[in-house]
């Protein structure tokens, strides 16, 4: 069963999360690294963001704990790139009269990588 978290009113993650689901882009790299790590490069391909977009949202939501590297690889030409995972399974937003509730489910699959 899932543990839910409410996060505080004053929460940095909880603002942190309000803003990312306000931006389609952001959403967008949630989901898609929810079930595995994946590469900014991935992310690009995949979800049609333009590379700077990409790396500047991917950099926002790793600085608000939104996303964590959980590790890297090297490709055959010598480059090297962070693979990043959603550490939130769920979020649910209640709003209410006088209620602005956000709650958390966390990833538990966080780290599992088919990379390595």
């Amino acid at each position: 069963m899932a543990d839910f978290k409410i996060l505080g009113r004053d929460s940095n993650l909880r603002k942190a999360i309000l803003k990312a689901l306000s931006d389609d882009y952001s959403r967008t790299i949630m989901n898609y690294t929810i079930e595995k790590p994946k590469s900014v490069v991935e992310i690009v391909k995949n979800c049609d963001i333009p590379m700077t977009t990409a790396y500047r949202r991917v950099n926002d939501l790793e600085e608000n704990k939104i996303l964590k590297v959980t590790g890297s690889i090297v490709t055959d030409d010598g480059k090297k790139y962070f693979l990043y995972q959603n550490r939130l399974k769920s979020i649910y937003v209640i709003f209410g009269l006088e209620a602005l509730d956000v709650q958390i489910v966390e990833n538990e699959g966080m780290g599992v990588s088919s990379y390595w």
